[in-house]
């Protein structure tokens, strides 16, 4: 296997109004340690890892720094980029601070860039590893897990319209992962193209470029509600149970 350097860009910078709390949902704790340091962890810990681009709003650095990175002695060299307007604009941010970085290292001839929501704590080393090794294979890997639910498609009065074949149906999660030059190729053409997708894979697949899927965990939750986070401490204390 020739050689890689992976970055992990964990993408914090919304301001979490669907939590309804006053501060922000990534810097909330969850048994005793805040979300997103719990996040940093995950890939802190992973030896695929090389380093690691922390997106925040720019309001929040030195708050990060003093309550979310110094009190764990992660060991990866840690990146605070400044956060966009809208997470297409964030993750750009952080895609060109490793754009940046790499380019004064001719040494590594492929760079691999996993783009994962902050408030995703729960990945695990299997799901980041394949889909670095699928992403160097293929170029693009997202972690997925099958819809077993059925899904009715609506109409505008709420109305079923249809039920949809779930066969191939998988929700998408993160971290989304891919070649760093095909992820700036498809925002570039975003760009041109006023394209505004709803996660970076498709952004890929506004490009035309294949984008395959690996097995993610029903455990690998998003917390963004109140109920989530409830979910989240509920894991937290059965771990050893559902692993």
């Amino acid at each position: 296997m020739y050689q890689t350097q992976n970055f992990s860009i964990i993408v914090a910078a919304g301001k979490g109004l669907r939590m309804g709390s006053k501060i922000k949902k990534q810097y909330l704790n969850l048994e005793g340690i805040p979300i997103l340091a719990r996040t940093i962890m995950a890939f802190d810990n992973c030896d695929q890892i090389n380093e690691i681009v922390l997106v925040i709003p720019k309001i929040d650095h030195d708050y990060c720094k003093k309550h979310i990175i110094d009190p764990f002695d992660f060991v990866k060299k840690i990146y605070l980029v400044e956060g966009g307007n809208k997470r297409q604009d964030s993750v750009l941010n952080g895609l060109n601070c490793v754009h940046d970085i790499m380019s004064l290292n001719k040494e590594v001839k492929e760079v691999i860039a996993l783009i994962h929501d902050g408030v995703r704590p729960f990945v695990n080393h299997n799901i980041i590893e394949d889909c670095i090794q699928n992403a160097i294979e293929y170029g693009a890997c997202i972690p997925g897990v099958k819809i077993t639910d059925t899904v009715k498609q609506l109409g505008c009065d709420l109305s079923i319209q249809k039920t949809i074949n779930r066969q191939f149906l998988y929700a998408a999660q993160t971290p989304q992962t891919f070649k760093i030059e095909l992820i700036l190729r498809a925002f570039e053409h975003a760009r041109k193209t006023g394209f505004s997708g709803t996660d970076d894979a498709s952004l890929v697949e506004h490009l035309g470029d294949k984008v395959v899927i690996a097995k993610g965990s029903k455990l690998n939750i998003k917390i963004t509600t109140k109920q989530d986070l409830v979910l989240g401490k509920f894991l937290l204390r059965t771990a050893n149970e559902i692993s």
